[in-house]
């Protein structure tokens, strides 16, 4: 196992009693660029008004927001000494492929337990990818009975195992993007993008959205975080994607890193925005607006995927449209690193023989 290394990042310069507290490896490219949308001639209007956070770069290995919160999480499965990590997500989750492959690179064992969503070929690909980078697939088929398994195991855990709720939405994976907004404040005072007026991010599992929306604050940002739900917001009579979840999420984080480090000012925690309305047919179901967007980014440059991104990007443009005098940013979470040399060594058989079908689809 490697040593936990401290460092320089942004949250820890600002509080350096954090460095030594809070568990951390380097596994990600920071700072992700930011710069201003490439209009597309062939759009009617100018998005003169929106900017990226390209965190689809933040890892040459494979890119995104989960790896701003791996190199917590898995600092924490070190630091506690554990040699396994348990996680879930649908049979298309990007977490499942990050936390697979940084597991492997520190050999760490991981387990994937899956559920459906609808299969496209980002779906087939990753669950290639997880199978590539070794992860122990286990395929439960409905939402319920996945976060069922999951939390039996937790009860039921066994001292070498850590468990990590889907996307990676733990406290620890909260800290990565409280410290992402003390990142972008740093990029705001080198001046190479003006302060947003609101930042939009995918809501799945609330830590990217808990996480900004808390460092904005702390970093005394007036940015106005905007969360767009991708996600059932309950499981049952059970939150999962509410504003009162992120909320949870939010007020734990800040009670920990204020009992790490006294420094952090007494605040009043930021009001949630979740914009509900783009959710569509559910959890991985692509949504016109959702299709209209991909093709207007495609053309800047910018590669979305139908269940969090396209969806977050529609409710972009309509903010855009709507507000032409506002400045916003668009928080890109999707990897946009090359995986085809390795999707191209997976043999769909050594996938477990309840999701070859889905493989070859």
């Amino acid at each position: 196992m490697p040593e936990l290394q401290s460092n320089s990042l942004p949250l820890f310069q600002k509080f350096p009693a954090l460095a030594q507290s809070v568990p951390w490896i380097h596994l990600a490219n920071l700072p992700t660029p930011v710069q201003p949308f490439n209009t597309p001639e062939t759009s009617a209007t100018p998005l003169s008004n929106l900017w990226i956070k390209r965190d689809d770069k933040s890892s040459d290995l494979y890119g995104g927001n989960k790896v701003r919160k791996l190199e917590f999480v898995l600092a924490e499965v070190i630091q506690q000494g554990k040699t396994k990590l348990l996680t879930f997500g649908a049979i298309g989750t990007n977490h499942g492929v990050a936390t697979a492959l940084f597991c492997q690179k520190y050999g760490i064992k991981c387990k994937v337990l899956l559920f459906d969503q609808p299969v496209t070929k980002t779906v087939q690909d990753n669950l290639k990818l997880m199978q590539c980078f070794e992860a122990n697939l286990e395929y439960k088929g409905s939402l319920f009975r996945t976060v069922l398994h999951f939390y039996l195991a937790r009860l039921l855990g066994k001292s070498d195992t850590y468990t990590l709720f889907a996307g990676g939405s733990n406290l620890a994976g909260c800290i990565g993007f409280v410290n992402a907004a003390f990142e972008l404040k740093q990029q705001i005072k080198q001046k190479l993008i003006p302060e947003p007026d609101f930042i939009y991010c995918p809501v799945g599992s609330n830590a990217t959205a808990a996480g900004l929306s808390l460092g904005c604050k702390l970093a005394g940002l007036k940015s106005r975080v905007v969360g767009v739900r991708v996600a059932p917001a309950y499981l049952g009579i059970f939150p999962v994607c509410t504003s009162g979840a992120i909320h949870s999420l939010m007020a734990s984080t800040y009670k920990y890193l204020k009992q790490q480090d006294s420094s952090i000012p007494a605040i009043k925690l930021p009001k949630i925005n979740l914009e509900e309305q783009y959710f569509g047919a559910g959890y991985g179901h692509p949504l016109e607006e959702g299709t209209e967007a991909t093709e207007l980014f495609a053309q800047a440059g910018i590669t979305l995927e139908p269940t969090y991104t396209a969806k977050t990007a529609a409710a972009v443009l309509k903010q855009c449209a709507e507000q032409p005098d506002k400045n916003i940013l668009y928080w890109h979470t999707y990897n946009s690193a090359d995986m085809s040399k390795l999707l191209s060594r997976v043999d769909v058989k050594s996938l477990p023989v309840n999701l070859r079908h889905i493989a070859k689809l």
